[in-house]
């Protein structure tokens, strides 16, 4: 049996035709008629009934056209994944972050991407930990807090990782025009336990989870109210932007925030820092692509202003 007779008998039993099917497969109609007989003998059944306006297939025909069909899907992926072996494929993981999806589109515009293809996830930590220890993927952007530093240090030793800093910033309260707040400049950690607020999907190491420890004494994370929580930025946005809810985030947020005109509110007497870093294979030399994409980041770091610890 060859895959040729195969892919013949499934042309000829769609199409219910030997002439439509030699048309369809650029041979003669001899040449298909032939595919199918030897087909036939090598399985030792009949496939089609002959009829005077082209065949139909035998109840054995349609059963052996499904496992076919399956064979033929097969072969194709099978094809298919080598060529992807071949395929270079660059892949980075973030904590949900405008910031970092312009920075990306900004990186990708600058460079030569012939002939490579790629991946960027948006998720938690603790997910992009085991998508970096399963080698999936190369860099993982993530915000950590600066109190929480030794706890991800753990996990990352055990996993044969690591956290490489790059910016130091502050939390701060961001709030649209439609939130009473708007306007101010500054706000006391106790005003903000009557706050309706979004933010995104808890784990160890987001923002979300850093509340109690880096909340001042007076008020603890957990009794904040969180009105809608989300794994997406962009619906963070829209919710900032058209009704009364806020957002604690990073300060670094403030470029990408600034043009839906948020205002970012100082909380006084947060001394607290979130680290914004990536992570990478412990003692295994980045790509390339991995080097290139870190040395635009933090070059548009320092464009911005940002201090880099």
């Amino acid at each position: 049996m060859e895959l040729k007779q195969l892919q013949y008998f499934q042309v000829c039993a769609e199409q219910n035709s030997l002439t439509r099917a030699a048309e369809i497969l650029y041979t003669t109609q001899p040449n298909v008629s032939m595919a199918i007989r030897a087909l036939e003998k090598d399985l030792g059944v009949k496939l089609f009934i002959r009829k005077s306006k082209g065949v139909e297939l035998t109840e054995c025909g349609r059963r052996i056209y499904d496992y076919a069909i399956n064979v033929l899907k097969n072969v194709n992926l099978i094809s298919e994944s080598g060529r992807m072996s071949d395929q270079i494929t660059f892949s980075i993981a973030t904590n949900p972050s405008s910031n970092m999806a312009v920075l990306f589109s900004q990186f990708y515009q600058k460079i030569n991407s012939s002939g490579i293809h790629f991946r960027y996830t948006e998720c938690g930590a603790e997910q992009m930990i085991e998508m970096l220890h399963d080698r999936k993927y190369e860099l993982g952007f993530v915000f950590v807090a600066e109190n929480k530093r030794r706890a991800l240090s753990q996990i990352l030793e055990r996993k044969h990782l690591e956290f490489i800093p790059l910016v130091m910033t502050d939390m701060v309260l961001y709030v649209g025009k439609e939130n009473p707040l708007y306007g101010r400049t500054s706000i006391l950690p106790q005003e903000l336990l009557s706050l309706p607020f979004a933010q995104l999907e808890e784990d160890y190491f987001t923002i979300n989870d850093m509340l109690e420890s880096l909340m001042p004494n007076q008020v603890n994370g957990n009794m904040l109210e969180r009105v809608m929580v989300t794994n997406s930025n962009h619906v963070m946005i829209q919710m900032l932007k058209h009704t009364n809810l806020c957002n604690l985030g990073s300060y670094w947020l403030r470029d990408v925030y600034r043009q839906y005109d948020f205002q970012r509110i100082t909380i006084s007497g947060f001394e607290e820092k979130v680290m914004f870093g990536y992570l990478k294979a412990r003692m295994e030399p980045l790509t390339p692509m991995g080097k290139d994409l870190l040395s635009f980041v933090e070059k548009a770091l320092n464009e911005e202003n940002v201090n880099l610890t």
